[in-house]
């Protein structure tokens, strides 16, 4: 009975930390989406890719949104932890500006070699059944900013970066470390992507990482996130209507 003791006594001490258990929470829902909740096993046997598309959306929101924000909300106060302080705020808008328009070229360029890529061009949209009319186009890129995009960046750019450098001393080789292991991890999330989308994703988290520590928000990475990865498949969708109509036009 010694050891149930000893492990009661251990989870009660991980209970009564508010970053313990933000980070369990984390791991759990990393496990979840990396596996049974994985949009490769959602889509597994399904005749058709937006439903198990737009599930998946909803499950990264409810994982890596509404349960580290619960957890913040809830825990967070006594370590002075809050939604603006994990990121959800403008922080310095006034940098975040002036570098949201200053990284404009690079991920303009980012796009133009995203879509030189055919594994790329093959991969996305997840779902492409999306780009069967313009209604369901709409609502899919709509689900795609609000319930992928703002809970990636949320996790992996706000809570985690900012909770960590709560607990390490303010130095540079301590931001350095906190940019690196959020890198590592979103980078790691896109396992089983083409292999250039793997290499941009550590690219962009360096960066990413790096404004959202000096700017004191994520939403300036958000931005560019969401406006390249939309972009993307716009582009996606009028190469389609583009074919159907010349296939029109020549039966």
């Amino acid at each position: 009975m010694q050891w149930l003791t000893s492990a009661a006594a251990t989870a009660v001490t991980i209970l009564a930390d508010p970053y313990a258990v933000l980070f369990s929470a984390l791991g759990i829902s990393f496990l979840l989406l990396s596996s049974v909740l994985n949009i490769r096993n959602l889509m597994r046997d399904a005749s058709h890719d937006f439903r198990p598309v737009m599930t998946y959306f909803a499950c990264v929101f409810v994982f890596f949104f509404l349960v580290p924000l619960t957890v913040v909300i809830l825990r967070g106060g006594s370590v002075g932890l809050s939604p603006w302080s994990a990121g959800l705020g403008l922080g310095n808008w006034r940098l975040g500006l002036i570098l949201t328009v200053a990284l404009l070229p690079l991920s303009l360029l980012g796009l133009f070699f995203g879509l030189r890529d055919p594994a790329l061009r093959e991969h996305y949209p997840f779902s492409k059944e999306a780009m069967s009319g313009p209604a369901r186009f709409i609502v899919y890129e709509s689900a795609y900013l609000v319930l992928y995009y703002l809970p990636w960046e949320f996790t992996f750019r706000g809570v985690i970066l900012f909770s960590l450098l709560a607990l390490l001393p303010h130095t540079v080789p301590s931001l350095v470390v906190v940019v690196m292991v959020s890198t590592f991890l979103s980078t790691i999330f896109h396992i089983g992507h083409p292999n250039s989308e793997v290499l941009g994703a550590f690219i962009l988290g360096v960066i990413a990482g790096s404004i959202t520590a000096i700017t004191g928000s994520f939403l300036y990475v958000l931005f560019h996130h969401a406006l390249v990865g939309i972009l993307n498949d716009c582009v996606a969708y009028r190469g389609r209507v583009r074919k159907q109509r010349l296939g029109r036009e020549t039966a």
